[in-house]
Parts: structure tokens; sequence; C-alpha cells
């Protein structure tokens, strides 16, 4: 990655923590209380744990305290720990650090959705049995997790000079690169749709493959992000393609693109490890179109399917998605626990993650040449996201949930 896409992901993710605390207490209240939860999770913490969420973690030694060896000693002296992510490579990640500090670490792959439930259940019933989660839904964390004191947010102090301070509060270990694409064993080196609005063309009804969006908030929050803070490119986007100004009811462009996307009859998968293949068995009588994380590269490459990503889609390829380290509040094993927050944040532990196109927010870390999409030389063409307006992506993730339920009736 080149110095001006690194300043570019900067400039936009400027990770600016502001809540309104008691907005958010009535909101998970309420979101705990529907999902039959009983009582508020943050009900089960003690005060301690209440404001670890606001500045230093009151986990483990203080950073007063702090050196890496401090720590080290600290966390030998702790329970093993279980560390969760998206992602199969957090196993990896699990079996290094226990290698490198003799430390014992577990890693459990699970999705964003049941991270969350996972998260919130063992704190609420004081029985935490999973200690870090690497999560994916920053504006669910910022807007839930750390203000209610379910889980904490800690940076390594050692590492604040390798890591650009927009990345630090939350820690942000790494951007997720998700893109469209096709199977280039049909179309060659350019992708058969070079507009998000094609999407919504009639010709291109039910050849659309995702991830369920309802199963996927990053998806919704991604377009919220849009309507809130390029709006004006998606207008623009439509006028290139159906030549003329868009119309619409909705309160934004990017809304009646998503009502109509959600109208074409597409075809929804339980994750992009499924979308995958079937846009490798596309053909030219039924092709597809796809979105995918850019680790599916890694899948594809391993199982002989063809995949491409669409590199002059307007206005953007895709997406990056933030990855946030938290703590569970009630870990048995703090100080182990930030060691693989530690670990994480580190070029060496995230590069497990970057084989498959991730970014690590470590400005030592270098992208491997095995890396499989390429993605990482297609940064400046990539939605990203402003993390100042990410309280609005958790206000307004019901109004996209219902859009998009309707529209794909």
């Amino acid at each position: 990655m080149n110095d001006l896409t690194k300043e570019m992901i900067v400039r936009h993710l400027n990770k600016k923590h502001e809540s309104s605390v008691g907005l958010v207490t009535s909101i998970l209240a309420a979101t705990l209380a529907i999902a039959g939860y009983g009582l508020p999770a943050h009900a089960a913490l003690n005060s301690e744990g209440a404001a670890a969420s606001n500045g230093s973690t009151g986990l483990g030694i203080s950073d007063a305290d702090y050196s890496l060896d401090a720590l080290i000693e600290a966390a030998k002296k702790e329970s093993p720990i279980t560390v969760v992510d998206a992602t199969g490579k957090i196993k990896v990640m699990a079996e290094k650090f226990s290698e490198k500090y003799g430390i014992k670490a577990t890693g459990e792959k699970m999705s964003a959705s049941n991270q969350e439930e996972i998260l919130v259940r063992e704190a609420q019933a004081r029985n935490v049995r999973r200690d870090v989660f690497n999560m994916s839904n920053l504006p669910d964390v910022t807007a839930q997790f750390l203000p209610q004191g379910i889980a904490v947010s800690w940076m390594p102090p050692d590492l604040k000079s390798q890591t650009p301070q927009v990345y630090q509060h939350p820690a942000i270990t790494s951007l997720n690169p998700w893109v469209w694409v096709y199977n280039p064993a049909v179309y060659g080196e350019t992708c058969p749709i070079n507009n998000m609005w094609a999407l919504t063309d009639k010709k291109w009804k039910g050849k659309i493959s995702i991830p369920d969006p309802l199963l996927r908030n990053e998806t919704m929050f991604w377009f919220n992000q849009i309507a809130d803070n390029a709006d004006n490119k998606m207008k623009a986007a439509y006028q290139e393609y159906f030549g003329k100004p868009l119309e619409t009811k909705q309160p934004s462009a990017t809304a009646e693109w998503a009502k109509r996307f959600a109208e074409n009859n597409v075809k929804v998968q339980k994750s992009d490890t499924d979308v995958g293949p079937i846009v490798g068995a596309s053909t030219s009588e039924h092709p597809v179109i796809g979105f995918v994380s850019s680790a599916i590269f890694t899948h594809a490459k391993n199982e002989n399917f063809k995949m491409a990503i669409c590199k002059e889609m307007m206005p953007w390829i895709g997406q990056l998605t933030p990855r946030v380290a938290v703590i569970a509040t009630g870990t048995k094993s703090p100080n182990a626990a930030k060691l693989f927050v530690h670990y994480m944040m580190s070029a060496e532990g995230m590069e497990p993650q970057m084989e498959d196109g991730k970014i690590s927010t470590n400005s030592n870390a270098v992208m491997p040449e095995n890396e499989a999409s390429g993605v990482s030389k297609l940064m400046d063409k990539m939605y990203v996201n402003n993390s100042e307006t990410t309280p609005d992506d958790f206000k307004k993730l019901q109004f996209w949930r219902d859009l998009w339920t309707v529209g794909s009736r």
C-alpha cells in the first residue's frame, strides 16, 4: 500500500469516539429486551467494568505500570484464553501466539452476528468463556458494547507509535476489503458490469449473489455510510448509467439504489464462502456477479475456481470494513487477553490474515507477496468508512433492514 493510499484511508477513518450514553443505554436495553435476554447485560457488570469502557480498561496491569515484559509475566500466571474472529485464520493466530509466549490460546471461528450474541449472553450470565473478539460491526461496538461495559477496548502503549492515531480508540486491528467479483474465465479481463446501478438493471435480475444482508450488518452499515457521506456519487453514477437525473421518493439516492437492488431478485447466501464458488461456476448463459471478502480469493486459489475483481465498478469496487479488538469485561485472564490484543495489533500477529487480503493498521506491516486478490493495489477505488458518522449507522440500521426486507419479498 503506497503512502497516498495510507493517507487517504487515515483521512477518512477518523476514529473519534463520540457517544451519547443516555441514548445508547435506551437503545441497548430495548434491543436486549426484544431479543429475549431479559435485563440489560450491563446489569450483570460491576461499576468497575462499566467505567472500564471509558479510557483505561481497569483490567489487568495498568498502563502506568505497563511494559511488554510485565504483561507477559502477568499473563503467564493466568488461565488459557479463547479468542474469536469471523475468519478461520484466528486458529492459526492463536497457535502462533501460544508458540511465541507459552500461553495457551484457542482460536474460534464465529460469524459477526453470533459473536455479538455470545458476548452479550456471557456477560449477562456472568460466565465469560470467550475472552477476546476481533469484531467487524464497529457501530455495534461503539454504540453498545463499550458504553455499556460489556467489553473494553485496549490500545497497547508500545504500539501507538506504529499505529495511526485514528486506529487507536477503539483499537482497530485491520481493514477487511469486500469487493464485487465476476468469472474471468467467461468475461476475460473486463467485468461485464462497471456501475453499481447496473446491479439494479432487469438484465441482471436473479444474477447477483451476495451474503444475506440480514445476517451481515456490515452491509447495512455500508449503505448508511454511503447515504450519509457520498450520496452525490450515487446520484452521479445513476446519471452516468441511465443518462438522466435520478428522481426518487426515497430519502437518498443510496436508499433508492438499495430498494431497486433488493427488488432485483438478488440470490442471498449464508456467507461469502458460498458466494465465491457460485461465481466461479457461472457461465455466459448463466452469469453471476458476486460480493465477497478478499479472503475468498485464497479459497478460489486452493479450490481451483476463477474469480476476479470488478476493477472498473463505479462509484466503488467495494468497501473496507474496520475490525476492532475488544476484551470481554468479565474475562478471568485480563492480562493474557491484553497480550493477545497486543499480538493482533502487531505486524507479526496479523500476518495470517494479511495473506487473505486484510490490511493491518500497523504501519510496519507489509502485505505478503502471495496474497491472492491483489486488492491492496486498488485501495483508492474502495469506499472507506467515515467513523465520525458511525453512530448514525447504528441508529438507522433498522431502516435499512426494513427497506431490504420489503424490497426482496
